[in-house]
């Protein structure tokens, strides 16, 4: 996605929350660098029981940016509190690792304070350069850029994992980058690949390209359902196939994925899963699901890049 249209989308996501509108776009403008990436809306866990949305967050400096309203105003933001989508439980961030820096856009007595807005937003732009030239000075500040693909994205690294966030166009497109099978064409959703995945792995994983929700709907006669925090995974078959207790076999677990602002799908890597013994089936409201347990939220890429696997990738037949 070209950097115009992802701005124009996530900035105004927040279009019917005047305060909010107001405070996001006051501070990416003072900001002033296109090379650090605004995320309206960011998902952050304080438990794994609760949940909420903050206004702006900048990932590269890991700092959020919320705005203070009056009484009610807090209380029609909590009463509009979405329910959380799979992109936002797979984006989350927890309450207490990242800084947050709060605008007050309301006196006490509840009514509107440009002036003390004001002054909080330059303090939190202040924050955020201070930290991108912190960044900058160690080196350690990759710049933003939404056109990069997958491969671009994947260059240098020796494995992939949760927190990357990349998202594959198709399932074809994630095989051959991630597992080198150089498929011209793949479209099933439950496989062993071939080339160095199958001759290092056949017999202990699997890769699974599910449809997942966390709302409880359902695709092709399977409901697959995230927990909230991302660490279990819950499967149901409605047709009523009856499922093995147990299964030696890892998951390499990456989903379909629509985020619903940008309008953007595809398929993105959520982590390894196994079964686990006893506890391996749970009931959800009425019904019973099997439960895969997140065992590693990173997985080692199988294409071009890391030099310890060329030596397997040569020998492997194709």
């Amino acid at each position: 996605m070209d950097k115009l249209t992802y701005l124009a989308k996530t900035l105004s996501r927040t279009n019917r929350k005047d305060y909010e509108n107001f405070v996001i776009n006051a501070i990416w403008n003072r900001l002033g660098r296109d090379d650090i990436q605004p995320v309206s809306q960011q998902y952050v866990r304080n438990h794994a029981d609760a949940r909420r949305f903050i206004d702006l967050y900048f990932p590269q400096l890991n700092i959020g940016i919320e705005c203070d309203e009056g009484h009610h105003q807090r209380q029609a933001k909590v009463d509009r509190e979405r329910e959380a989508e799979l992109i936002d439980v797979l984006s989350a961030i927890e309450a207490g690792d990242y800084t947050p820096y709060h605008v007050r856009v309301c006196r006490e007595s509840g009514d509107p304070d440009y002036d003390l807005a004001l002054q909080d937003i330059e303090r939190a732009v202040a924050a955020l350069k201070d930290k991108a030239s912190e960044l900058e000075g160690q080196g350690r500040l990759r710049a933003w850029n939404p056109e990069l693909t997958p491969k671009e994205l994947l260059r240098g690294k020796k494995e992939i994992a949760v927190a990357d966030g990349i998202s594959f166009r198709t399932i074809t497109d994630a095989s051959n980058l991630l597992f080198d099978t150089d498929y011209s064409f793949q479209q099933r959703a439950f496989f062993v690949p071939r080339g160095a995945f199958s001759k290092q792995y056949s017999g202990k994983l699997m890769a699974w390209f599910p449809k997942i929700s966390v709302d409880g709907s359902s695709t092709r006669g399977w409901m697959n359902q995230l927990k909230e925090d991302g660490s279990e995974l819950y499967e149901r078959n409605i047709d009523g196939r009856d499922l093995p207790e147990s299964e030696p076999v890892r998951r390499v677990v990456i989903p379909f994925v629509r985020d619903p602002v940008l309008r953007a799908s595809g398929y993105r890597f959520i982590g390894v899963f196994e079964m686990s013994g006893k506890d391996s089936f749970i009931k959800r409201g009425e019904e019973m699901y099997r439960v895969w347990h997140r065992v590693s939220d990173a997985f080692p890429i199988l294409g071009d890049t890391p030099m310890e696997l060329r030596k397997l990738k040569d020998e492997t037949p194709r």
